[in-house]
């Protein structure tokens, strides 16, 4: 087990053991095989051994708090690892305000008994790591538990596959039987945010992807993620990345730098 915090992390093979990362504080940005997800605070990711991380600071001048752990889970634990994947490999949580304060409790005190003297540590800190993920169970869609309903991540992963669609969410709410103001509800109450705000993120991380690896016109990409032109897609990407558009994609040449293993 190690719990030694790092600014970026790049490993094309991946590492032999489950990576852990969760924000506690700032902005990250995540890259995997599908595009990429930038990570604010309540974010946490999972990944699986041999899977290639690519993660770290969204902005070289801003600030980023984490805490990560790699660890072997007991065979018990793997079944509650069963979290929703933005990639084959790379899951991810949103956790409610809550729920973030017991969960970096419990990774806070694996990392300090991890580095003391106490006889067992790494038992003690085994065990804080896994109560951590209990915790996030509370937030794990595909739990089974009866305060969640079912449809709901069905209705998420139709949210995350037709992003370009218009009248997107009023669809989706029929196609699953909830009317508007009742999939609003139990979308927060599973995902620990509004619809709109999932569809959004979704909406921005693809046209961010297409700024950097097409020459489609803002116009184009804005038609083609479902905003309704591309001078609000400008207002909303600006609003959630901090620059513009088109500054994002002068400098996209510039990856993250300062990489280590």
């Amino acid at each position: 087990m190690d719990t030694h915090g790092i600014i970026h992390g790049w490993r094309p093979k991946g590492t032999k053991d489950w990576l852990l990362v969760y924000t506690e504080l700032g902005k990250c940005l995540v890259r995997y095989a599908r595009g990429e997800f930038q990570a604010g605070p309540g974010d946490i990711f999972l990944f699986r051994p041999g899977t290639p991380q690519d993660y770290g600071q969204h902005d070289r001048n801003g600030r980023w708090k984490q805490a990560w752990v790699h660890w072997i889970p007991r065979t018990q634990v793997l079944e509650w690892l069963s979290w929703p994947e933005l990639s084959p490999g790379v899951k991810h949580l949103f956790l409610p305000r809550d729920l973030r304060q017991d969960v970096l409790r419990e990774l806070s005190l694996a990392n300090s008994v991890l580095h003391s003297n106490l006889p067992r540590c790494e038992f003690l800190a085994t065990n804080a790591v896994e109560r951590a993920l209990l915790f996030c169970s509370r937030a794990n869609p595909r739990e089974d538990n009866p305060q969640r309903h079912p449809r709901i991540q069905q209705a998420a992963d139709d949210l995350a596959q037709n992003i370009g669609e218009r009248e997107l969410l009023e669809t989706i709410a029929r196609r699953f039987g909830f009317s508007r103001s009742r999939f609003a509800t139990l979308f927060r109450q599973q995902l620990g945010q509004p619809p709109g705000q999932y569809l959004e993120a979704r909406r921005l991380v693809q046209a961010r992807h297409l700024l950097a690896y097409t020459n489609q016109t803002l116009a184009q990409i804005a038609d083609h993620v479902g905003f309704s032109s591309p001078f609000y897609l400008s207002l909303r990407f600006k609003k959630h990345y901090g620059h513009s558009p088109r500054a994002f994609r002068q400098q996209r040449h510039h990856p993250l730098s300062g990489r280590s293993t």
